[in-house]
């Protein structure tokens, strides 16, 4: 239980946009259908996803969904209907048995990732976080970015996008907005929760669809960074999913964790050999980096290895930076 909660905290990287990876597209096509629940019940529907493989560590960075207005309201932004705005993810919770409720647990609910308020008139948020985007359609697009969620691999995700309507928004049909979503076999995925994030069971009456759905992600690595004369050795940890030999070793970048997604990947290896290392029963890669060509400065107290694995999935690895030797003169 302990380990489950951990995978769901919020890691502290940053990766920028071109190393993270589509690993869910369930984007709309065709054949797409509204899906949603009535605002009087005071409840809110939600689809899963899963990454990876079982063992593996990921980060969602990115999440994209669309929803569509209901027919009966006729505003033209979505800050007309909505003061707010929010993303809420956990790891799907086991349905209620049948028969008398369990006792009350919050160990399962499902948190807020992320929250933005709506100005009226407006479809922006005002953080470069949550970005809304009307379609030629009059779909509404919804960007989650930053998201730097991390969870376990090969483990069904619950998600959902959660809105408070503005006073006096109160649709003849009783919805004010519904999920793109397409139509998909039998499953347990769509369930509904209260409004606190507590599983109350299935969706029943769209069994057959799936939330259209895109999400970006990257994987956890571990690393060791140590002095090597003027160059900075950084050893890259095998792991029982992550592999070194399946490293693409010509993608490997060196940098700070902080650095904007806009600015330079980071510093390749100073030589594209690597040398296998060995500790205590790990093994591991070794690529050397010169500090000046990697961003690093005086007041660095981090830096990140990022790359890709031979299937293309990338990967980022952070560890603090060796304090510099003082000086025996004191200067």
């Amino acid at each position: 239980m302990f380990k489950l909660f951990l995978s769901l905290l919020i890691s502290f990287v940053s990766l920028s946009a071109s190393a993270q990876m589509l690993v869910v597209d369930r984007a709309p096509t065709g054949s797409t259908q509204p899906l949603g629940l009535s605002t009087k019940t005071d409840n809110f529907l939600a689809d899963d996803f899963q990454v990876g493989a079982a063992k593996e560590d990921w980060v969602i960075d990115h999440i994209r969904l669309w929803i569509l207005p209901d027919s009966s309201t006729s505003a033209t932004a979505l800050g007309d209907i909505f003061k707010q705005i929010a993303l809420y993810g956990g790891i799907a919770p086991d349905l209620p048995p049948p028969g008398p409720p369990p006792v009350e647990c919050d160990c399962h609910n499902l948190p807020p990732l992320k929250t933005a308020a709506l100005q009226p008139g407006s479809d922006a948020t005002g953080t470069p976080e949550v970005v809304i985007t009307k379609q030629p359609d009059g779909v509404w697009q919804l960007d989650f970015t930053e998201l730097k969620w991390s969870l376990p691999g090969g483990t069904p995700i619950q998600f959902a996008v959660v809105a408070a309507p503005r006073a006096g928004i109160n649709p003849s049909s009783g919805h004010l907005w519904y999920y793109s979503a397409q139509p998909a076999a039998p499953g347990d995925h769509l369930r509904i929760f209260s409004s606190v994030g507590k599983v109350q069971g299935p969706y029943p009456e769209g069994g057959n669809a799936r939330v259209n759905v895109q999400v970006w992600a990257h994987l956890l690595a571990r690393i060791s960074i140590r002095p090597a004369g003027q160059k900075l050795k950084v050893v890259l940890w095998s792991e029982p999913l992550f592999e070194t030999a399946q490293v693409d070793t010509t993608t490997l970048r060196f940098g700070p964790s902080n650095a904007s997604p806009d600015s330079a990947p980071g510093a390749a290896p100073d030589s594209p050999r690597t040398e296998d290392v060995a500790e205590k029963g790990k093994s591991g890669v070794a690529a050397f980096f010169r500090p000046s060509e990697s961003g690093l400065g005086p007041r660095s107290v981090n830096a990140c290895l990022t790359g890709k694995r031979t299937d293309g999935a990338p990967f980022e690895a952070c560890d603090l930076l060796p304090k510099p030797k003082a000086d025996p003169a004191g200067k």
